[in-house]
């Protein structure tokens, strides 16, 4: 069996509108260290990664520039750079069109506590499906509802996943999904566009403690011990 070896693309290029602040959440402190540099750091030492690619927002080029410069100083792992778009959509579109890898992950710089051994696990998936995604059941009941906030479903609890980062895709299935979907398609993730054009996409374990930094309380649990509060 062929070795697989992924492009990866980590998404910096968010507005963080409901994190609000006057800097980008990815460049908080966090134990001496800016948010974003633990992903960095895990996809730099893991031997399936080929290249790293990050997509940031332009106003933040001062901050990531010179980070990545001091990241790629000593690694034979090339880190990459381009300014995202208007939509994460759009911004993953900027790095897939960058990537040199028949393989992907795609995953959020505002998650840092994932887990390496992860991409090991999609790599082993990829044989089998053009996509695949961390996840986890479910803790609540989830209901779906209409524009009046009439619940017009509950779904089964036992078949409802909460859905992470880092996911890992055959390029040139994610790239179809981004150049052939219509602009107003749903896109919250990149598993989603495979699924619109008919892709099949696995889902393995993934952890409570992969959360994604998006509200200001998260600040606090960032500041906090995050071993004794997950």
């Amino acid at each position: 069996m062929t070795e697989i070896k992924f492009s990866a693309i980590l998404a910096a290029g968010g507005s963080g509108t409901r994190f609000g602040g006057e800097v980008n959440k990815v460049y908080l402190p966090y134990k001496g260290q800016p948010v974003i540099s633990y992903s960095l750091d895990k996809f730099l030492q893991h031997p399936l990664i080929k290249e790293i690619i990050c997509v940031y927002r332009k106003e933040d080029e001062a901050l990531i520039l010179p980070l990545l410069a001091d990241k790629g100083r000593d690694s034979e792992v090339p880190l990459l750079a381009v300014p995202g778009g208007a939509s994460r959509r759009a911004s993953v579109y900027q790095g897939l069109k960058l990537s040199s890898s028949a393989y992907v992950i795609v995953h959020d710089a505002a998650r840092p506590f994932w887990k390496p051994e992860w991409i090991d696990a999609l790599a082993e998936v990829m044989q089998e499906v053009p996509g695949a995604t961390v996840a986890i059941p479910s803790p609540d009941t989830v209901k779906l509802a209409d524009e009046n906030g009439r619940v017009t479903e509950t779904t089964d609890r036992t078949h409802t996943f909460l859905v992470q980062t880092p996911q890992a895709f055959h390029r040139d299935m994610l790239l179809k999904a981004h150049e052939t979907l219509p602009s107003e398609a749903p896109a919250t993730d990149d598993c989603g566009m495979l699924e619109q054009i008919g892709c099949p996409v696995q889902l393995i374990p993934g952890s409570p403690r992969n959360r994604k930094l998006t509200v200001p309380e998260d600040a606090v649990w960032l500041s906090a011990d995050t071993d004794s509060v997950l």
